[in-house]
Protein backbone atom coordinates (compact mmCIF):
# COMPACT_ATOMS: atom_id res chain seq x y z
CA UNK A 1 0.00 0.00 0.00
CA UNK A 2 1.37 3.43 -0.96
CA UNK A 3 1.36 6.04 1.78
CA UNK A 4 0.88 9.65 0.81
CA UNK A 5 2.21 12.69 2.63
CA UNK A 6 1.20 16.33 2.35
CA UNK A 7 4.88 17.09 1.78
CA UNK A 8 4.63 15.39 -1.63
CA UNK A 9 2.27 18.11 -2.82
CA UNK A 10 3.73 21.32 -1.41
CA UNK A 11 5.79 22.08 -4.49
CA UNK A 12 3.23 20.93 -7.07
CA UNK A 13 2.41 23.14 -10.05
CA UNK A 14 -0.81 23.02 -12.06
CA UNK A 15 0.52 20.42 -14.50
CA UNK A 16 1.44 18.17 -11.55
CA UNK A 17 -2.06 18.43 -10.09
CA UNK A 18 -3.66 17.58 -13.42
CA UNK A 19 -1.56 14.43 -13.78
CA UNK A 20 -1.97 13.25 -10.18
CA UNK A 21 -4.40 10.31 -9.90
CA UNK A 22 -5.22 11.01 -6.28
CA UNK A 23 -6.11 14.62 -7.05
CA UNK A 24 -8.21 13.48 -10.03
CA UNK A 25 -10.18 11.12 -7.77
CA UNK A 26 -10.98 14.02 -5.47
CA UNK A 27 -12.02 16.30 -8.34
CA UNK A 28 -14.13 13.72 -10.16
CA UNK A 29 -15.52 11.67 -7.26
CA UNK A 30 -14.93 13.68 -4.06
CA UNK A 31 -12.69 11.00 -2.56
CA UNK A 32 -10.64 11.86 0.57
CA UNK A 33 -12.28 15.26 0.86
CA UNK A 34 -11.14 15.68 4.48
CA UNK A 35 -7.52 15.14 3.46
CA UNK A 36 -7.66 17.73 0.69
CA UNK A 37 -9.47 20.29 2.81
CA UNK A 38 -6.80 19.89 5.48
CA UNK A 39 -4.08 20.25 2.86
CA UNK A 40 -5.64 23.49 1.58
CA UNK A 41 -5.91 24.74 5.15
CA UNK A 42 -2.21 24.18 5.80
CA UNK A 43 -0.98 25.21 2.33
CA UNK A 44 -3.11 28.17 1.21
CA UNK A 45 -0.62 29.25 -1.45
CA UNK A 46 -1.44 26.06 -3.37
CA UNK A 47 -5.16 26.84 -3.60
CA UNK A 48 -4.94 28.92 -6.80
CA UNK A 49 -3.03 26.24 -8.71
CA UNK A 50 -5.30 23.49 -7.44
CA UNK A 51 -8.40 25.43 -8.46
CA UNK A 52 -6.99 25.98 -11.96
CA UNK A 53 -6.17 22.28 -12.29
CA UNK A 54 -9.65 21.36 -11.07
CA UNK A 55 -11.28 23.59 -13.69
CA UNK A 56 -9.13 22.07 -16.46
CA UNK A 57 -9.95 18.50 -15.42
CA UNK A 58 -13.67 19.20 -15.25
CA UNK A 59 -13.57 20.92 -18.64
CA UNK A 60 -11.79 17.95 -20.21
CA UNK A 61 -14.29 15.49 -18.74
CA UNK A 62 -17.23 17.60 -19.89
CA UNK A 63 -20.57 15.86 -19.41
CA UNK A 64 -19.02 12.39 -19.27
CA UNK A 65 -19.11 10.54 -15.98
CA UNK A 66 -15.62 9.17 -16.55
CA UNK A 67 -12.78 9.78 -18.94
CA UNK A 68 -9.75 7.53 -19.24
CA UNK A 69 -6.18 8.62 -19.55
CA UNK A 70 -5.99 7.09 -23.02
CA UNK A 71 -8.98 9.15 -24.17
CA UNK A 72 -7.30 12.33 -23.00
CA UNK A 73 -4.10 11.42 -24.84
CA UNK A 74 -6.03 10.65 -28.04
CA UNK A 75 -7.70 14.08 -28.04
CA UNK A 76 -4.38 15.81 -27.46
CA UNK A 77 -2.77 13.81 -30.27
CA UNK A 78 -5.47 14.91 -32.72
CA UNK A 79 -4.82 18.56 -31.96
CA UNK A 80 -1.06 18.10 -32.27
CA UNK A 81 -1.46 16.41 -35.65
CA UNK A 82 -3.68 19.24 -36.90
CA UNK A 83 -1.09 21.97 -36.30
CA UNK A 84 1.53 22.54 -39.03
CA UNK A 85 5.00 21.44 -37.99
CA UNK A 86 6.63 24.76 -38.94
CA UNK A 87 4.21 26.73 -36.80
CA UNK A 88 4.38 24.26 -33.93
CA UNK A 89 8.15 24.37 -33.64
CA UNK A 90 8.16 28.05 -32.80
CA UNK A 91 5.85 28.05 -29.85
CA UNK A 92 4.46 24.59 -29.05
CA UNK A 93 6.62 23.84 -26.03
CA UNK A 94 6.02 21.56 -23.06
CA UNK A 95 2.73 20.05 -21.92
CA UNK A 96 0.96 23.25 -20.92
CA UNK A 97 -0.34 24.11 -24.36
CA UNK A 98 -1.67 20.59 -24.69
CA UNK A 99 -3.95 21.04 -21.70
CA UNK A 100 -5.01 24.48 -22.90
CA UNK A 101 -5.71 22.99 -26.34
CA UNK A 102 -8.00 20.43 -24.76
CA UNK A 103 -9.98 23.26 -23.23
CA UNK A 104 -10.42 24.84 -26.63
CA UNK A 105 -11.42 21.50 -28.16
CA UNK A 106 -14.00 20.80 -25.47
CA UNK A 107 -15.37 24.30 -25.99
CA UNK A 108 -16.30 23.33 -29.55
CA UNK A 109 -13.85 25.37 -31.60
CA UNK A 110 -13.20 22.27 -33.73
CA UNK A 111 -10.40 21.33 -36.07
CA UNK A 112 -11.04 23.85 -38.84
CA UNK A 113 -9.01 26.48 -37.02
CA UNK A 114 -5.96 24.26 -36.79
CA UNK A 115 -6.07 22.88 -40.33
CA UNK A 116 -5.45 26.32 -41.81
CA UNK A 117 -1.84 27.45 -41.51
CA UNK A 118 -2.97 31.06 -41.58
CA UNK A 119 -4.70 30.64 -38.21
CA UNK A 120 -1.76 29.17 -36.32
CA UNK A 121 -0.80 32.61 -34.99
CA UNK A 122 -4.39 33.24 -33.96
CA UNK A 123 -4.47 29.95 -32.09
CA UNK A 124 -1.29 30.96 -30.27
CA UNK A 125 -2.80 34.34 -29.32
CA UNK A 126 -5.90 32.67 -27.90
CA UNK A 127 -4.07 30.03 -25.97
CA UNK A 128 -1.13 32.06 -24.57
CA UNK A 129 -3.16 33.81 -21.83
CA UNK A 130 -4.53 30.46 -20.68
CA UNK A 131 -1.03 29.08 -20.35
CA UNK A 132 0.24 32.18 -18.55
CA UNK A 133 -2.59 32.18 -16.04
CA UNK A 134 -2.56 28.45 -15.46
CA UNK A 135 1.12 27.91 -14.82
CA UNK A 136 1.17 29.76 -11.51
CA UNK A 137 4.21 31.27 -9.81
CA UNK A 138 7.33 29.29 -8.98
CA UNK A 139 7.43 28.80 -5.21
CA UNK A 140 10.29 28.90 -2.70
CA UNK A 141 10.17 27.16 0.68
CA UNK A 142 12.71 27.94 3.41
CA UNK A 143 12.86 26.03 6.70
CA UNK A 144 15.18 26.96 9.55
CA UNK A 145 16.59 23.64 10.72
CA UNK A 146 19.43 25.16 12.76
CA UNK A 147 19.44 26.15 16.42
CA UNK A 148 20.20 29.74 15.43
CA UNK A 149 17.84 32.27 13.88
CA UNK A 150 17.71 32.50 10.09
CA UNK A 151 17.26 35.67 8.01
CA UNK A 152 15.22 35.41 4.80
CA UNK A 153 15.12 38.32 2.36
CA UNK A 154 11.93 38.24 0.29
CA UNK A 155 11.67 39.28 -3.40
CA UNK A 156 10.39 42.78 -2.52
CA UNK A 157 13.18 43.43 -0.01
CA UNK A 158 11.11 42.61 3.08
CA UNK A 159 12.95 40.60 5.72
CA UNK A 160 11.82 37.69 7.87
CA UNK A 161 13.71 36.28 10.84
CA UNK A 162 12.80 32.62 11.39
CA UNK A 163 13.17 30.82 14.68
CA UNK A 164 14.15 27.17 14.77
CA UNK A 165 11.83 24.86 12.77
CA UNK A 166 9.90 27.80 11.31
CA UNK A 167 9.00 27.52 7.63
CA UNK A 168 8.07 30.22 5.11
CA UNK A 169 6.76 29.71 1.57
CA UNK A 170 6.67 32.49 -1.01
CA UNK A 171 6.74 33.00 -4.80
CA UNK A 172 9.95 33.80 -6.66
CA UNK A 173 8.21 36.97 -7.86
CA UNK A 174 5.27 38.59 -6.09
CA UNK A 175 2.07 39.39 -7.97
CA UNK A 176 1.60 42.99 -9.10
CA UNK A 177 -1.36 43.64 -6.79
CA UNK A 178 -0.35 41.70 -3.66
CA UNK A 179 2.49 39.96 -1.85
CA UNK A 180 1.54 36.60 -0.33
CA UNK A 181 3.50 34.26 1.94
CA UNK A 182 2.65 31.27 4.14
CA UNK A 183 4.20 30.73 7.57
CA UNK A 184 4.43 27.80 9.94
CA UNK A 185 6.24 28.36 13.23
CA UNK A 186 7.56 31.58 14.77
CA UNK A 187 8.98 34.55 12.87
CA UNK A 188 9.48 38.31 12.90
CA UNK A 189 8.57 40.36 9.82
CA UNK A 190 9.76 43.75 8.61
CA UNK A 191 7.76 44.61 5.52
CA UNK A 192 8.69 47.07 2.78
CA UNK A 193 6.09 49.82 2.63
CA UNK A 194 3.95 49.63 -0.52
CA UNK A 195 0.25 50.60 -0.11
CA UNK A 196 -0.47 49.59 -3.71
CA UNK A 197 0.75 46.04 -3.08
CA UNK A 198 -0.55 44.74 0.29
CA UNK A 199 1.50 42.10 2.09
CA UNK A 200 -0.44 39.05 3.31
CA UNK A 201 0.76 36.32 5.67
CA UNK A 202 -1.22 33.07 5.89
CA UNK A 203 -0.51 31.40 9.24
CA UNK A 204 -2.85 28.61 10.24
CA UNK A 205 -6.40 29.95 10.00
CA UNK A 206 -5.34 33.58 10.42
CA UNK A 207 -4.51 36.05 7.67
CA UNK A 208 -2.37 39.13 8.37
CA UNK A 209 -2.58 42.06 5.98
CA UNK A 210 -0.16 44.99 6.11
CA UNK A 211 1.14 47.72 3.84
CA UNK A 212 4.48 48.09 5.59
CA UNK A 213 5.21 47.46 9.27
CA UNK A 214 6.96 45.10 11.71
CA UNK A 215 5.38 42.31 13.74
CA UNK A 216 5.92 38.86 15.22
CA UNK A 217 3.83 35.77 14.56
CA UNK A 218 3.63 32.48 16.43
CA UNK A 219 1.80 29.80 14.43
CA UNK A 220 3.05 26.35 15.39
CA UNK A 221 1.34 23.42 13.71
CA UNK A 222 0.87 21.55 17.00
CA UNK A 223 -0.85 24.47 18.76
CA UNK A 224 -4.47 25.59 18.54
CA UNK A 225 -3.65 29.28 18.94
CA UNK A 226 -2.08 31.67 16.47
CA UNK A 227 -0.62 34.84 18.01
CA UNK A 228 0.62 38.12 16.59
CA UNK A 229 2.24 41.15 18.22
CA UNK A 230 2.71 44.47 16.42
CA UNK A 231 6.01 46.27 16.98
CA UNK A 232 5.38 49.23 14.65
CA UNK A 233 2.68 50.32 12.24
CA UNK A 234 -0.86 49.05 11.73
CA UNK A 235 -1.90 45.46 11.03
CA UNK A 236 -5.20 43.94 9.92
CA UNK A 237 -5.81 40.34 10.98
CA UNK A 238 -8.73 38.14 10.00
CA UNK A 239 -9.92 34.57 10.47
CA UNK A 240 -10.53 32.49 7.40
CA UNK A 241 -12.52 29.34 6.86
CA UNK A 242 -10.60 26.11 6.57
CA UNK A 243 -9.39 25.44 3.05
CA UNK A 244 -10.31 28.88 1.74
CA UNK A 245 -8.41 32.14 1.30
CA UNK A 246 -10.77 34.55 -0.47
CA UNK A 247 -11.96 37.78 1.11
CA UNK A 248 -15.51 36.43 1.19
CA UNK A 249 -14.42 33.61 3.52
CA UNK A 250 -13.29 36.00 6.27
CA UNK A 251 -15.39 35.65 9.41
CA UNK A 252 -13.82 38.31 11.64
CA UNK A 253 -11.37 41.21 11.34
CA UNK A 254 -9.32 43.17 13.85
CA UNK A 255 -7.13 46.25 13.39
CA UNK A 256 -4.05 46.35 15.63
CA UNK A 257 -1.52 49.07 16.33
CA UNK A 258 1.91 49.09 17.99
CA UNK A 259 2.24 47.05 21.21
CA UNK A 260 -1.05 45.23 20.62
CA UNK A 261 -1.37 41.45 20.58
CA UNK A 262 -4.05 39.30 18.97
CA UNK A 263 -4.70 35.67 19.85
CA UNK A 264 -6.85 33.51 17.60
CA UNK A 265 -8.05 30.09 18.80
CA UNK A 266 -8.50 28.01 15.67
CA UNK A 267 -10.82 25.52 17.37
CA UNK A 268 -13.20 27.87 19.15
CA UNK A 269 -12.79 30.55 16.42
CA UNK A 270 -12.46 33.15 19.18
CA UNK A 271 -10.20 36.16 18.54
CA UNK A 272 -9.03 38.37 21.42
CA UNK A 273 -6.70 41.38 21.68
CA UNK A 274 -4.75 43.08 24.47
CA UNK A 275 -2.14 45.77 25.04
CA UNK A 276 1.45 44.92 26.00
CA UNK A 277 4.13 46.96 27.73
CA UNK A 278 6.67 45.72 25.18
CA UNK A 279 6.04 44.15 21.76
CA UNK A 280 7.81 40.86 22.53
CA UNK A 281 6.20 37.57 21.52
CA UNK A 282 8.83 35.02 20.54
CA UNK A 283 11.92 36.31 22.34
CA UNK A 284 14.01 37.38 19.36
CA UNK A 285 16.60 40.19 19.75
CA UNK A 286 14.99 42.07 16.84
CA UNK A 287 11.78 42.46 18.85
CA UNK A 288 13.61 44.33 21.61
CA UNK A 289 16.06 46.35 19.52
CA UNK A 290 15.16 50.02 19.04
CA UNK A 291 17.97 50.71 16.51
CA UNK A 292 18.79 54.11 18.01
CA UNK A 293 22.43 55.13 17.72
CA UNK A 294 24.17 58.25 19.07
CA UNK A 295 27.74 58.66 17.83
CA UNK A 296 28.01 54.90 18.03
CA UNK A 297 31.19 53.43 16.49
CA UNK A 298 30.28 51.81 13.19
CA UNK A 299 31.90 48.53 14.21
CA UNK A 300 29.40 48.34 17.08
CA UNK A 301 26.50 49.19 14.76
CA UNK A 302 27.35 46.32 12.43
CA UNK A 303 27.90 43.98 15.37
CA UNK A 304 24.43 44.88 16.62
CA UNK A 305 22.90 44.09 13.23
CA UNK A 306 24.74 40.76 13.12
CA UNK A 307 23.36 39.74 16.49
CA UNK A 308 19.87 41.04 15.79
CA UNK A 309 19.37 39.40 12.40
CA UNK A 310 21.71 36.43 12.57
CA UNK A 311 23.59 37.66 9.51
CA UNK A 312 27.35 37.74 8.89
CA UNK A 313 28.79 41.18 8.02
CA UNK A 314 32.33 41.44 6.70
CA UNK A 315 34.00 44.83 6.82
CA UNK A 316 37.52 46.24 7.04
CA UNK A 317 37.41 47.34 10.65
CA UNK A 318 40.52 49.46 10.26
CA UNK A 319 38.88 51.43 7.43
CA UNK A 320 35.86 52.35 9.56
CA UNK A 321 37.67 52.73 12.88
CA UNK A 322 36.93 56.49 12.89
CA UNK A 323 33.33 56.17 11.71
CA UNK A 324 30.38 56.73 14.02
CA UNK A 325 26.64 56.77 13.42
CA UNK A 326 23.92 58.95 14.86
CA UNK A 327 20.54 57.75 13.65
CA UNK A 328 17.23 56.25 14.72
CA UNK A 329 16.09 53.46 12.44
CA UNK A 330 12.54 52.14 12.39
CA UNK A 331 10.76 49.10 11.00
CA UNK A 332 12.69 49.03 7.74
CA UNK A 333 13.86 45.58 6.54
CA UNK A 334 17.50 44.83 7.21
CA UNK A 335 18.60 45.65 3.65
CA UNK A 336 16.99 49.09 3.88
CA UNK A 337 18.77 49.67 7.18
CA UNK A 338 22.08 48.80 5.56
CA UNK A 339 21.37 51.18 2.66
CA UNK A 340 20.61 54.03 5.07
CA UNK A 341 23.72 53.39 7.16
CA UNK A 342 26.01 53.12 4.15
CA UNK A 343 24.59 56.33 2.67
CA UNK A 344 25.42 58.23 5.84
CA UNK A 345 28.98 56.93 6.22
CA UNK A 346 29.92 56.86 2.51
CA UNK A 347 30.07 53.08 2.25
CA UNK A 348 28.64 50.38 -0.01
CA UNK A 349 27.35 46.89 0.63
CA UNK A 350 26.52 43.75 -1.32
CA UNK A 351 25.09 40.39 -0.29
CA UNK A 352 26.81 37.20 -1.39
CA UNK A 353 25.44 33.80 -0.34
CA UNK A 354 23.95 35.19 2.83
CA UNK A 355 27.06 37.23 3.76
CA UNK A 356 26.96 41.04 3.70
CA UNK A 357 30.20 42.63 2.49
CA UNK A 358 30.80 46.30 3.40
CA UNK A 359 33.32 48.42 1.55
CA UNK A 360 34.28 51.87 2.79
CA UNK A 361 36.99 54.43 2.15
CA UNK A 362 36.75 55.61 5.74
CA UNK A 363 35.26 58.65 7.39
CA UNK A 364 36.62 62.13 7.87
CA UNK A 365 35.32 64.30 10.69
Amino acid sequence: MIKFSMNNYKTFEVKDWIEDNRFQSWVFHGKEDAFWQQFLHENPLQSAGMETAKEILLAVRGSQDTISGSEVKQQVAKILDAIPEDGRSQWWKGNWLRFAAMLLLMSGIGFGLYENKHYTALFQAIIAPIVENASGPEMVEVTNRSVDIKLVNLPDGSSVVLKRNARITYPVTFAKNKREVSLSGEAFFEVVKNPAQPFLVYAGSMVTKVKGTSFSISANDAEDEVKLVVKTGVVEVSAREQGRRSASSVSEKRILEANEQVTFNQKSRIMSTKMLDKPVLIGLPVEKQDFEFRRTPLNEVFASLEKTYGVTIRVNKAAISNCTLTAKLGDEPVLEKLEMICAVVNAKYESRNGVVIITSEGCEY
